[in-house]
């Protein structure tokens, strides 16, 4: 835990370089926000993938079938990382987390 002034020395220095070098922003917050095109395609194999799975592997192709395509739906529905916050950056600081964005 930071207490209030070296918080605010820290959400200066991350206020500075977003300002000071946009494209090494915008590849640090790629890094928590998968690519949405390749969870379309991966959901969309394991969708081609689930009778495949059930004509050949009977039960248990069909137990591995419902589990690829239950991940599939989950693919398709999380279109944000794992921060949730569309700005990115939130775990940088607790200040824009804390304050909803």
């Amino acid at each position: 835990m930071l207490d209030p002034s070296e918080k605010y020395v820290f959400d200066e220095m991350v206020t500075h370089m977003r300002t000071a070098d946009p494209k090494f922003v915008r590849r640090i917050s790629r890094i928590g926000h998968p690519r949405r095109r390749l969870r379309l395609i991966l959901a969309f194999l394991l969708w081609t993938m689930a009778p495949f799975a059930i004509f050949t592997g009977g039960w248990t192709g069909f137990f591995m079938a419902l589990v690829g395509c239950g991940y599939a739906i989950h693919l398709v529905r999380s279109r944000r990382g794992f921060t949730g916050d569309a700005d990115g950056f939130s775990w940088w600081s607790s200040s824009r987390s804390s304050s909803g964005g």
